[in-house]
Order: C-alpha cells, then sequence, then structure tokens
C-alpha cells in the first residue's frame, strides 16, 4: 500500500482528478439542484404550497445557475479553475444550509436559489481543470466519469431522505456537510492557474496551433463561433434538452404521490434508482469514442422521451416505474456529459466558455419549465404535462450534429 501512496498524493494521480470532480459534482449537481424534486411532496405540506408556487421555487433554482453560468467562464480567464470550483462549492454549502433552517417559504426559496448557483460556479471550470491535469488520451473519459457524479449525489439523497423521514430538513443539514467537505478537497487538489500545466507540458504542444485563439476577447471568439452551423446546433439542442428535463427532476416523485401508487418510501426508492442508473452515463467517453456522438445522442434522445412518457402510463406496481427511472437515470447523465463532449469539440480554444455557454442555455430551459409545468398541472393535470414533455424532447433529433465527434 505505501508504494501507491506517492501516486495518491500527487495533484494529477486519477485518484484526485477523478475524486474531486465526482464529488464537487454530486455536491452541486446531484445535492444542491436535482434533490428539491424529491422534497417537493415534504416542502409543499409544510410550507402549504400550491403547485405553481413549488414550481416557481423550483424555477428559481434554475435561475440561480443561469447566472452563475455566465459569471463562471470569466471566473476562469480572468484567475483560474480552483476560484469558481471553490465558490461552487461554497454556496453549495450555505445554500444548502439555509434550506435545512428555512422558517417560511422566501428563505426556503432563498437557499433553493444559492444553492441552484453552485454547479453553474463549479461545472464549466472542470473542463479547464481535466486539460490542465490529463493527458489528452484520458480526458473523455475522465469527464465522462466526473459527470456522473451527479447520480451519486442522487443515490446519497435517498437514504438519507428515509433515515431523516418527517424531519426532512436534518437530510439537507448533511448534504451541507458533504459539499463542505468537497470544496475543501476541491480548494488542496484544483489548478490555481490557467496557463498551461506542469504535469504534462505535451498538452500545450500539442494545441500550440489553437492558442493565439485563447487570447481572442470573449464577445469577439462567441461571435464568431455562432457562425458555426455546428456550434448553432449544439446550443439549440442543450436548450431543448433542458426544457424537457427538469419537468422530470421537479415533478416525477410529485406524480407518483398525487397518483396515489406509491408509498413515500417506494417514491424515495424510485428516485435512489435514477441516481443507481445514472453510473452508466460515465460510459459516454467510451461510446463516443466507439460509435461516435451522433449515434449515441440519437438513440439516447429516443430513449430518454420513452422514459418521460411511461411514467404517465405506468400501473400500481414498480416495474414500469423502475423501467422509467433507469431509462431516464442513464440518458440523462450520458446526455449532459454528450453535450460536454461536443462543447469542448466546438470550442477547443476555451473550453470553460463553451462548457459555460452549453449548459446555461440547458439551465434556460430549466428555468422555464418548472413554472410552466406547475401552472400546466393545475389546469391540465400533471399527466398531461409529461406526455406532451415526451413529444416535444424528440424535437432534439432535428438539432443532432451535422458532422460526427469521436472525441476531445
Amino acid at each position: 500500500m505505501s508504494r501507491y501512496l506517492p501516486s495518491l498524493l500527487e495533484r494529477n494521480s486519477p485518484f484526485n482528478v477523478i475524486g474531486t470532480g465526482l464529488l464537487i459534482v454530486a455536491s452541486t449537481y446531484g445535492l444542491s439542484r436535482y434533490t428539491y424534486g424529491l422534497f417537493v411532496p415534504a416542502i409543499r405540506d409544510d410550507f402549504n404550497l400550491d403547485q405553481a408556487k413549488v414550481g416557481a421555487i423550483g424555477s428559481a433554482s434554475y435561475l440561480g445557475y443561469l447566472l452563475a453560468t455566465l459569471v463562471s467562464p470569466i471566473l476562469v480567464r480572468r484567475f483560474s479553475p480552483r476560484l469558481p470550483i471553490i465558490l461552487g462549492g461554497m454556496t453549495a454549502t450555505l445554500g444548502m444550509l439555509l434550506v435545512a433552517l428555512a422558517g417560511n417559504p422566501l428563505w426556503l426559496a432563498l437557499g433553493v436559489t444559492l444553492a441552484g448557483c453552485s454547479p453553474g460556479l463549479a461545472y464549466p471550470p472542470l473542463s479547464d481543470a481535466i486539460k490542465q491535469l490529463c493527458r489528452a488520451d484520458k480526458r473523455s473519459r475522465y469527464y465522462a466519469i466526473i459527470n456522473s457524479g451527479t447520480s451519486f449525489g442522487v443515490m446519497v439523497s435517498g437514504p438519507l431522505a428515509l433515515i431523516a423521514g418527517s424531519r426532512w430538513q436534518l437530510a439537507w443539514l448533511c448534504f451541507a456537510f458533504i459539499a463542505l467537505t468537497a470544496t475543501l478537497w476541491n480548494l488542496l487538489i484544483m489548478p490555481g492557474s490557467t496557463r498551461g500545466t506542469a504535469h504534462h507540458p505535451s498538452s500545450l504542444e500539442e494545441h500550440s496551433d489553437r492558442l493565439p485563439a485563447c487570447q481572442e476577447p470573449m464577445l469577439m471568439l462567441l461571435r464568431r463561433k455562432l457562425k458555426d452551423k455546428l456550434v448553432r446546433r449544439l446550443l439549440l439542442g442543450a436548450l431543448l434538452f433542458g426544457l424537457v428535463t427538469s419537468v422530470y427532476w421537479t415533478f416525477s416523485v410529485e406524480l407518483i404521490a398525487g397518483n396515489n401508487r406509491l408509498s413515500e418510501t417506494s417514491s424515495v426508492i424510485f428516485w435512489m434508482i435514477v441516481g443507481i442508473a445514472g453510473v452508466a452515463g460515465g460510459l459516454a467517453g467510451d461510446l463516443v469514442t466507439r460509435f461516435g456522438l451522433a449515434r449515441i445522442l440519437k438513440w439516447a434522445t429516443l430513449a430518454i422521451a420513452t422514459s418521460i412518457a411511461s411514467l404517465t402510463v405506468a400501473s400500481e406496481g414498480m416495474l414500469m416505474l423502475t423501467i422509467s427511472a433507469v431509462v431516464f437515470g442513464a440518458t440523462f447523465i450520458l446526455i449532459t456529459a454528450l453535450y460536454g463532449i461536443w462543447s469542448v469539440y466546438c470550442f477547443p480554444e476555451a473550453p470553460s466558455l463553451g462548457f459555460g455557454l452549453t449548459f446555461f442555455l440547458i439551465s434556460a430551459g430549466q428555468l422555464v419549465s418548472p413554472s410552466l409545468a406547475g401552472v400546466g398541472a393545475d389546469l391540465w393535470k400533471m399527466t398531461g404535462v409529461f406526455q406532451v414533455t415526451a413529444i416535444v424532447c424528440l424535437g432534439i433529433l432535428l438539432l443532432l450534429p451535422t458532422q460526427d465527434v469521436r472525441s476531445i
């Protein structure tokens, strides 16, 4: 064991790169952002909220993320990947602490919004950090594995929710502690400079032909990139993906509970299955290398649309619900990884800018849809909302990449 210890302590060891990335993504995405949906029935009852208000608070989380994604790439280019990652971890910790201590809907909404900022700050810089810390042949695989951290966060939230029971705020206190741990670890590992990499000098030489564009002002670079058809498809597809998937994250447990299909414990198990299945999304890098991004994105889109629709026709038993949870969890994490890989391919000069813009638009869609879904549920019932969402999801098939992507 002692002979492996030195390599584990190195900043760019797989253990540290993947471990810190997984934990910060689990804390900011899996816990801070998506776990709200698991607690919607309890939050609605404790704070006496209707569907529209529940949806509005869910949208506030996405609004926080939306604003943070605008700031994060600027911080990376001005300072370092480490700064926004640490800020993301701090906002996750504070936001979830506020949710745990909230005594009224206003403080609850503030905590949810602040927690929602955290992945917008922490996630885009991971592309720069991976590029600095890892060899080129490892980047797609490491990124895809780190991206699956969302699933680990969702998995952890389920057992803690069961343990906390009616005192659901205790679970959020535990979430805040996990986020604090992730923040401290990332403070030690993440690179503090955007200029080169001490561990892999060859990576600069490998992309030396692209270095001048790194000095290009952000707005000029963005204006030039938007003329590219491939970039436009990336961004429009990301917007639509965010629009349809946040309905599932925010209201799937509410749909199940509202139809009296499952007990509270079974609903938590359903949520955990979504998280466990998401680990399969860590295979995105290998799948893209073998089959190409366009083909994988096509079949993943068909699968996630089916999972959304199947939740509306599930019987009283767990079989159809389990299938829906497994397919949605796996394909959601897979597709987010695909969009991440695609964004780095389109923005090799400024990975965090491509990341930030892509996930900004995913979040823009996620910002709008919970409020729309909440209003739609009051008018047409939640079942109808999910059926329309599944149909809209198929629009992503019109925005697949026109040229294949197999690596970044």
